[in-house]
């Protein structure tokens, strides 16, 4: 596969995670930084820093260039929609970070824009990509642990210190950008949720806002959800708390169970408690890198990337769920089609 010009849109936390990325993969060359007029300086400097073509803060500029094959978007949640579908039908290939969109109707845009262009999709929800998730999501594929009949997932990351930081003022915008605790935090537990314990089809979720007071969300919320299987799950999204980050994840099947890096088997004489899984388990963790990697491999090859559109789409689906029901105090059913 011959070099890959790319273009990164957006030069806030996880963009400059991205960049990194993209500097470091042979198969990659960093083009295009693409930044907003306020973050001009920033871009010029990661540009200088890691050898990029071209600075710019025309979006127009990235889909007018023909040699730009990939297009890296890591810009505020509302904007995802309408630079993913610009791309894909400007002839390149997309990996949008997480949340694909805020709503399902704009992810059935992009998913149109997908089956349009004949362009690969992916989704960057890292943490399907950590060794911890690959494993879990291996033993139970195997059928190790037999058939679930609970899934629950934990994210928990105090976001207070982060709001008053330059560029996070979108994060408060819930109205345009959705609730971020919902979109941008439990999109994270939801989304593995459904990975590796099958589709979430229903919701009933429950909120609480004792951390962040001015903040126009909730930023504790338990979501209990059922899967497709008939299993049921519960999802924690603490955004608040004085507590370390944690995203946590546990499936108790018919056979055994695993919480995070622990498993029990049954059957297994004279074993009544947890094994230790001898895998590396880490903080918040991005996996950028290994993200592009699977990207470009499936670029090459034609196969489907671990994430794409419709699965991306999904868990948003599964997200403006949990919304709904703490707006609207039931539950509420999750829509798959798309």
């Amino acid at each position: 596969m011959r070099d890959m010009n790319i273009a990164v849109i957006g030069t806030g936390y996880i963009g400059v995670q991205h960049i990194r990325a993209v500097a470091t993969e042979p198969r990659a060359n960093l083009h295009t930084i693409c930044a907003t007029a306020r973050s001009k300086a920033q871009a010029e400097a990661l540009g200088a820093e890691h050898g990029a073509v071209r600075v710019t803060t025309e979006f127009q500029r990235v889909l007018d260039d023909a040699t730009i094959g990939l297009v890296i978007i890591c810009t505020p949640n509302s904007r995802h929609v309408g630079q993913a579908v610009a791309a894909l039908d400007a002839g390149k290939h997309v990996l949008c970070e997480k949340p694909l969109a805020v709503s399902v109707p704009q992810c059935r845009r992009i998913v149109e824009a997908v089956r349009r262009s004949g362009r690969t999709l992916m989704v960057g929800h890292g943490a399907r990509f950590s060794k911890m998730h690959e494993t879990i999501k291996q033993i139970v594929s195997d059928g190790l642990l037999g058939e679930a009949c609970f899934v629950e997932s934990d994210y928990v990351h105090d976001l207070g210190p982060f709001l008053a930081l330059p560029g996070h003022d979108w994060w408060l915008d819930s109205e345009k950008e959705g609730q971020l605790p919902v979109i941008g935090g439990a999109c994270h537990p939801l989304d593995l949720m459904r990975w590796i314990g099958g589709e979430i089809v229903a919701v009933s979720a429950f909120g609480a806002n004792r951390n962040l007071p001015s903040a126009p969300w909730h930023d504790t919320i338990i979501a209990n959800v059922t899967f497709a299987s008939g299993a049921v799950g519960k999802c924690l999204t603490c955004c608040g708390a004085k507590v370390p980050y944690a995203l946590n994840f546990s499936y108790y099947g018919t056979k055994g169970t695993v919480k995070n890096d622990r498993i029990f088997l049954d059957g297994i004489p004279n074993v009544a408690d947890f094994m230790q899984l001898p895998v590396e388990v880490r903080r918040e963790d991005h996996k950028c890198g290994i993200e592009l990697a699977h990207l470009l491999d499936c670029i090459e090859s034609g196969a489907e990337p671990r994430i794409n559109a419709v699965d991306g789409a999904r868990s948003v689906a599964v997200c403006c769920a949990v919304t709904e029901s703490l707006e609207s105090g039931g539950p509420v059913g999750v829509e798959l089609e798309f």
